[in-house]
């Protein structure tokens, strides 16, 4: 049990390793989306994300999903690089891990097709920013 915690323990201080599971939750995400909805007309009527309908419009589905796994890295391991010694850094990862919650859920959608599990679904990408949004307002104030 204790060798788990700390391999648990070493996962979480590591900043270059928590990016990657918003990585695979978004590749999950898509995977789910285009398994689930069964063809591209159902995409482009029902698909949430604007950015993916283009992609899915212009057939440009696989640079779309690279450059949104890369993007997404960069931007986690910078975050979380700079929050790396700070007292907020737990809820960076915290808010990592529930993006890539949202984007496994969101890849779900399809599969559940219900209004009421989407909006549950939207609720938690708002609770991301919301919670980001807060934090940030926090450290302007506390150090300012």
């Amino acid at each position: 049990m204790r060798q788990i915690l700390q391999s648990l323990l070493s996962i979480y201080r590591n900043y270059r390793l928590i990016p990657l599971f918003l990585c695979v939750g978004v590749i999950i995400d898509y995977s789910l989306t285009f398994y689930f909805a069964g063809s591209i007309e159902r995409i482009l009527d029902y698909e949430f994300s604007p950015t993916l309908v283009f992609a899915v419009k212009h057939n440009l589905v696989l640079p779309y999903l690279a450059l949104t796994v890369i993007f997404y890295y960069f931007m986690g391991y910078t975050i979380l690089k700079f929050l790396e010694d700070e007292e907020i850094y737990p809820i960076g990862v915290f808010i990592i891990i529930l993006m890539s919650l949202t984007h496994v859920l969101g890849g779900l959608s399809w599969f559940v097709l219900s209004e009421a599990y989407s909006n549950m679904i939207f609720m938690l990408s708002m609770t991301s920013i919301i919670i980001a949004i807060s934090v940030f307002g926090y450290e302007i104030f506390r150090r300012g």
